[in-house]
């Protein structure tokens, strides 16, 4: 399902000395831009996009991890992640039903979301997600993951800082996307 999901087939490897193991300890945590690689900063600036943020989220095995939305304000929020380890895992998104009371939250890095119940949702796409690939997280979704499971996540905007919807980073990523 394209509009929630689209692997990508990078030319450049975007991190340098990645240590997954460091990030054990927090769920989540907001990366430094360091984390990645100068040939990857090279490679965003031939694409005239920039990055916005960057952050890991670390998902342990068998846990239940609460559907959500982020961004609470956007509807269409497009990430590019980066997945090491956690094969089995499943990204699934979901549609609120009309009688759904979703609930405002901030996480534990201050970034807001909606969280839903399970019984308020409809599952309508699950897919296991490889590195790279680019996910809609303005729609409800959560991961299941049977294995350790480390997602960097990141945000990108235009030069003139605008965040792009999931349309335009289609066509920014679109020589790399993976049929």
């Amino acid at each position: 399902m394209k509009e929630l999901y689209c692997p990508l087939l990078l030319p450049v490897d975007p991190f340098k000395n990645f240590n997954k193991i460091k990030f054990i300890k927090k769920r989540q945590e907001i990366l430094e831009h360091n984390t990645l690689s100068d040939e990857y900063f090279d490679f965003l600036n031939k694409l005239n996009i920039k990055l916005n943020h960057i952050e890991i989220f670390v998902s342990v095995p068998n846990k239940y991890y609460a559907i959500h939305k982020d961004q609470h304000d956007k509807d269409d929020f497009p990430k590019l992640n980066f997945i090491f380890d956690g094969r089995g895992s499943k990204m699934n998104w979901y549609k609120p039903k009309e009688t759904c009371l979703p609930n405002l939250l901030i996480t534990d890095v201050g970034s807001p979301f909606i969280s839903y119940e399970l019984q308020d949702v409809d599952l309508i796409f699950s897919h296991e997600i490889h590195s790279p690939s680019l996910v809609q997280a303005g729609v409800p979704h959560n991961v299941t993951s049977p294995t350790l499971r480390w997602a960097v996540s990141t945000v990108y905007m235009s030069k003139d800082n605008k965040l792009f919807t999931w349309e335009e980073i289609l066509c920014v990523f679109k020589d790399y996307i993976i049929d």
